[in-house]
This record gives C-alpha cells, structure tokens and sequence, in this order.
C-alpha cells in the first residue's frame, strides 16, 4: 500500500519504530546491494506510476460521473420541462376538442337550422313558381287583352284621324270664314268709320245740303230734268232741307213760271234706296208756295248752290 505522503506500505501495520528499522535494513541492503536496490526502486516507480494513472482514471471518472450526473440532472430539468410543457398542450388540446365539440354542436344545431331554413325557402319557391306560372297566364289573357284593344284603339284612331282631317278642313273653312269675316269686320269698320265721319259732317246744315245736291248730281233724275230743260230752258232752282231731325235736301225746279218738280235727296248713311226720289211735280203753280231761286244748274247740267 502507499501512504498519504507517497510511501509504500505493507500488508500489515507496524509501529513507527518498526517500520524505521526496517527501512534501515533495506537501505543496509539496498547498500549492500545496489542492483537489487535499483530494481526495486524501479519496482516502486512503475507502481507509483500505475497508482497515479489510477488515481487519475478515478479522478476523470469522477468528473465524468460528476458531469453525467449535471448532465442527466439537465436532462431531467429538461425532461420535466418537456413534460410540463406536454401537459399544458395536452390541457390546450383538451380544451380545444372541447372547443370543437361545442362547435360541432353549434354547427349541428345550425346546419338544422339552415336545413329548417332551406324546406322553408323551398315553399317559397315553390309558391313564387306556382304564383309566377299564374302571373304568365294573366300576362297572357292581358296580352291578348291589349291586342284586341289596341286593334281597337287602331279603329278608333283611324276614325279620329278621318274626324280630324274633317275637323282640319272644316277648320280651315272656318278660318276662312273667319277671315273673310275679319275683312268684312274692317270694312264695316272703315264704312262706320266713314259714317260717323259722314254724320259729324252732315249735322252741319250747309254741309248736309251740299251732300244733298251732289248725291242729286250722281242719280238718273239730273238726266230727267236736263231732258225737260232742253224743251223748256232753263229752270229755276230752290234747295233746301226739309222738317226732321236728318231731313233731306229738296230740289225745286221751276220752269216757264208754270211747269215744276220736286225732288228730296236724303244723303244719310241709314237711308234706304231710293235715296234720290221724285217728291211731287204739276204744271200749275196755284197753291204751291213758290220760293224764290238760290241755286242753278251750272255746267254739264249739274246742280249748283248760287245764281
């Protein structure tokens, strides 16, 4: 065996003193005999080496056990990390096929629902088919509805239409009439116009028998008294209105003192034809109320206010 301080001891202890004897008389032998001395030592040294390489191989096994034992230890840390961590997402899973099942549920509950949902949108349809096969035939009567009135709207319309030209050509009679009685309006108008002129001139007494004694000139009966004269000579003439509030004017001619004729020429625009008469006539003045000349037949025997 070897020693705490590195010397090797035997099978059995001895005390110190012993021990230091002995030692004594292996160095008297190893003096006494160097080569025994060498080979032993050289004994002591391979076995001190061998123990070395012992104590060195148990070191390392030491620390390899020491480094297993901190690495298995990791391992376990590990391990039981892993394991936690395996039953957190066992716990996850569980609560997410819970998850799922609820979510099945949900979802057979809603695919009932929606099944409920599809019967029900299927009457629907099914009513909307029936209702729109009955909307087609209505479309079809009213169609057939609208045809047989729009022919006859088209016979009504063609009758309008022939109404309508009668209508315009009547119109256009009408505006006919209608202008023609626009002209006759203006004319009537301008002859009111005229008249009224007429009158405002022919309420002046001079001017009223001045309008006599021309429209006298204008008549057949100048024609009379010119024929008498060219038998009998000149006459003598006294005009004059006669009573009323638009008298006409009367011509007196007087011929040879005996032989007369009376004419009244009425120039008021209301005056009927004829306008120009013979009044009264005789060939014996008694009785007559013989008036004294004021007027003459002048040239182209017409009649003539003055002597």
């Amino acid at each position: 065996m070897v020693s705490q301080d590195g010397h090797e001891t035997g099978g059995e202890h001895r005390p110190d003193g012993e021990e230091a004897l002995g030692s004594t008389d292996v160095g008297r032998q190893e003096i006494s005999d160097p080569e025994e001395l060498t080979a032993r030592l050289g004994i002591k040294d391979n076995h001190i080496r061998e123990l070395y390489e012992e104590i060195t191989a148990s070191r390392l096994a030491a620390d390899e056990a020491s480094a297993s034992k901190e690495a298995g230890e990791g391992y376990i840390e590990a391990l039981e990390r892993e394991c936690a961590g395996l039953k957190e997402r066992i716990k996850d899973l569980e609560e997410e096929v819970r998850d799922r099942r609820r979510r099945r549920e949900g979802s057979g509950r809603q695919i009932a629902r929606l099944e409920r949902e599809l019967e029900r949108k299927e009457g629907e349809i099914s009513h909307r088919d029936y209702l729109l096969e009955r909307r087609e035939e209505q479309m079809e009567a009213e169609g057939q509805r609208a045809e047989e009135l729009a022919a006859r709207k088209d016979l009504a319309l063609q009758d309008a239409l022939r109404r309508v030209d009668g209508l315009e050509r009547d119109l256009e009679e009408r505006e006919g009439e209608i202008s023609n009685l626009h002209t006759t309006i203006e004319t009537l108008r301008g002859d009111l116009a005229a008249e009224q002129e007429l009158r405002g001139r022919l309420a002046d007494p001079a001017n009223r028998l001045r309008a006599g004694i021309d429209l006298f000139n204008e008549s057949g009966h100048r024609h009379s008294v010119n024929s008498l004269s060219r038998t009998l000579g000149q006459p003598e003439v006294h005009v004059e209105l006669d009573d009323g509030d638009e008298p006409p004017a009367v011509l007196t001619f007087t011929w040879q003192g005996f032989t007369w004729q009376t004419y009244a020429s009425d120039p008021g625009p209301a005056v009927e034809e004829p306008r120009v008469y013979l009044k009264s006539a005789g060939e014996d003045l008694s009785g007559v109320d013989h008036k004294p000349p004021n007027a003459r037949v002048g040239p182209g025997n017409r009649v003539v206010l003055g002597l």
